[in-house]
């Protein structure tokens, strides 16, 4: 499966191009890369937080970004949902053993199911 492009970013971007590249993907979030394994994850909530703090927004989003993130290693709508409710995310990545990132949960995609299911 191919990741939408807007749902990562390479860690040597800056907070401008994280904050873009949230706008695109209307999630909150996007997963800070390298190369093709998922490094951390930063929020619009952490930008907001970076540039009050005084950063400049050229700034590399390696030292923002959260490198405690949760993910899974196999797709499961209800553990994602899960993590979603307890954490208040709004996208999971699905990693392989070495954090590659493997698909993405996204909360909306969640949401349609679980309505179209009559749950």
């Amino acid at each position: 499966m191919t990741v939408p492009r807007e749902f990562t970013i390479s860690a040597t971007a800056t907070l401008l191009d994280a904050a873009a590249r949230i706008e695109a993907n209307h999630s909150r979030s996007v997963f800070v890369m390298a190369g093709d394994v998922v490094e951390g994850v930063i929020s619009e909530g952490d930008i907001l937080r970076a540039l009050l703090r005084g950063a400049d927004v050229r700034a590399p989003l390696r030292d923002f970004a959260h490198h405690d993130f949760k993910f899974l290693t196999a797709w499961d709508d209800a553990k994602a949902l899960e993590l979603m409710r307890r954490y208040g995310i709004t996208l999971v990545p699905v990693v392989d053993g070495h954090l590659k990132l493997v698909s993405v949960i996204r909360l909306q995609d969640l949401l349609g199911r679980v309505i179209l299911s009559g749950a």
